[in-house]
């Protein structure tokens, strides 16, 4: 496999440690000039009976750094010429040396020289390992991530150079599909035949294209095209993904991982730099992922929003600690009786700088992380505190919550919601938990678990947005559940769209069939009330019945609520400017 190019190469310690060429025999003849230098000065100043002699050690040590043992050796016996039978003892007497002495030295500046020249080897060898792992991935024996931000930098170097052409340099980052799952099945005994066939892919698309390839880490490669235009960096991006589809034979398996690219370009942005350029490939690269696209190249606009995630991310754990978290609840109707029958309780967080921010800015990636069970655990204790009072006012209405799937995953969750209510002194069934489908796939024989555990308890359990997620029939005959929520998708346009008026009937039969009770959600006006009343739909919640609110404003809202009969539409008079 192809090392590093000369073009591609950084500063090595070759540049001192090794000198060739030229320099070489600068440096043999300067030497030369150090030692004759010595000698004179030794005879000069009266033979070898002076410490002068010991000078000779400079030009000898030079030689063997620069040319290693044999070098060494070398200039260590033309040392002990030099300062031997010809150089006397004294020279104004005319004394010469003993054999014993100029040969007894001869010797020392031998084997002085060749264990300084050993010695300076081993350092070179030495200094190029310690540079080949910081400068290239030890598995595949491509340049790493700081391989690339120095060429990077470079090129960047020469684009502001007033005596260069304009130069525009694409970074293509890209990313394995199923990696850690292939890692995770076959073992790391797989990993370096397949990343080196992956980078043999990608070299093989980056020759003919001038590109180079880069091993930044575990399945991440980045290719740079120097000197590029647009379509040939996409069309390249397209060949690299295209070439990494096909499967790999590893350990006489055939193993397919699939690629998914972002492409970032210089000069893009006044504050462009080698970190920057990379993280904005990653950025692309993810949200190719996320999208199911091959490549995405980089937009400035996903960045914004991206850093606008993390920055609220950031500061959540601040909100959780500075009680900055709200529920506001909107009421659910029953639609036979016409009267209040439960709120659900929806999160919103008071930002001190930021205002209101919606659920949709936060929520998603609390729950990609560990967030999510402190900010559920303080959303159950708002809800309990807020169903105290909403019962000491003589408010009976049951309070739904929504929890996260990875709420169920941990063994406690379950236990801990049974224990505070127990401790609060509420009944179970004035609190409902409403989850949606997709809390299944994470791991449903846990999840089922824990449902069992609460229904076993009392509590009524509830599958929200009931048709969007994996809809299965055979799971939701087995869930210990009481209500089927339909998604406002279906209801809001029932009324207009005949489509969604037979979904609706349908899931609504469905849920009666398996004895649950049905709520729909989106209702925004009397005739999509009407209509549910007529399928038989149980309960009904939306902004044609009232919009989510503090809770003092539910509170007031549930006490001048008038039940309408059955017949007319049970929106009520008091709530039609909310």
């Amino acid at each position: 496999m192809e090392r590093l190019s000369e073009f591609d190469r950084p500063w090595r310690p070759e540049s001192w440690l090794g000198v060739t060429g030229a320099w070489c025999l600068a440096g043999v003849g300067l030497i030369l000039i150090l030692m004759a230098g010595v000698t004179l000065l030794v005879y000069q100043t009266g033979g070898t009976s002076t410490s002068y002699l010991n000078f000779i050690l400079i030009p000898v040590l030079l030689g063997a750094a620069l040319m290693g043992l044999w070098g060494g050796l070398a200039f260590g016996l033309l040392a002990g010429l030099l300062l031997g039978p010809f150089m006397p003892l004294n020279v104004d007497e005319g004394i010469a040396q003993p054999a014993a002495n100029w040969m007894t030295r001869a010797g020392i500046y031998l084997v002085l020289g060749g264990f300084s020249g050993w010695l300076f080897s081993q350092l070179r060898r030495h200094a190029n390992r310690l540079i080949d792992q910081a400068y290239l991935n030890p598995v595949t024996a491509l340049p790493n991530r700081e391989s690339l931000e120095q060429k990077i930098h470079q090129l960047m170097a020469q684009a502001q150079s007033a005596d260069q052409p304009a130069t525009r340099v694409f970074v293509v980052s890209l990313q394995m599909d199923s990696y850690p799952d292939t890692i995770g099945v076959l073992g790391f005994a797989a990993e370096r035949p397949l990343l080196k066939s992956i980078a043999e892919r990608l070299q093989a698309v980056a020759g003919p294209a001038n590109a180079l390839v880069y091993h930044i880490h575990d399945d991440h490669f980045a290719l740079m095209l120097p000197h590029s235009s647009r379509p040939e960096c996409l069309a390249t991006t397209q060949k690299a993904v295209e070439a990494l589809q096909s499967p790999f034979e590893v350990l006489g398996l055939q193993v397919y991982l699939g690629a998914h690219a972002g492409v970032s370009s210089f000069p893009f942005h006044e504050q462009d730099d080698p970190q920057r350029l990379l993280t904005k490939a990653w950025i692309a690269m993810h949200e190719a992922s996320q999208s199911g696209r091959r490549y995405r190249t980089y937009d400035r606009r996903s960045n914004d929003a991206s850093r606008h995630s993390v920055e609220l991310l950031g500061e959540l754990q601040d909100a959780l600690e500075r009680d900055q978290l709200r529920l506001h609840y909107q009421p659910k109707i029953n639609l036979l009786r016409g009267e209040v029958c439960g709120f659900e309780a929806l999160l919103r967080w008071e930002h001190p700088q930021r205002g209101q921010v919606p659920p949709g800015q936060f929520i998603a990636q609390t729950e990609r992380t560990g967030l999510i069970h402190p900010v559920t655990l303080q959303v159950l204790d708002l809800a309990i505190a807020d169903l105290l009072a909403f019962r000491a006012q003589g408010i009976l209405a049951p309070v739904s919550i929504n929890v996260s799937a990875r709420n169920f995953l941990n063994p406690d969750f379950a236990q801990t919601i049974i224990d505070r209510m127990e401790t609060a002194g509420l009944p179970a069934s004035s609190l409902e938990i409403e989850f949606t489908e997709t809390a299944l796939m994470a791991d449903p024989d846990e999840v089922i678990g824990a449902l069992r555990r609460l229904n076993g308890q009392g509590l009524a359990l509830s599958i929200d947005d009931f048709g969007t997620g994996y809809s299965s029939l055979s799971y939701l005959k087995s869930l210990p559940v009481t209500t089927l929520k339909i998604d406002q998708t279906f209801v809001s346009q029932m009324a207009t769209q005949r489509v969604d008026e037979q979904i609706t009937r349908a899931a609504t039969g469905l849920a009666h069939d398996l004895g649950l009770k049905v709520v729909a959600e989106g209702v925004e006006d009397e005739q999509t009330l009407a209509m549910l009343r007529e399928l038989g739909c149980d309960d009904a919640q939306g902004f044609g019945i009232a919009r989510p609110m503090p809770f003092d404003e539910a509170l007031s809202w549930a006490r001048q609520y008038s039940p309408a009969p059955a017949q007319d539409s049970p929106v009520a008079t008091g709530h039609r400017d909310r």
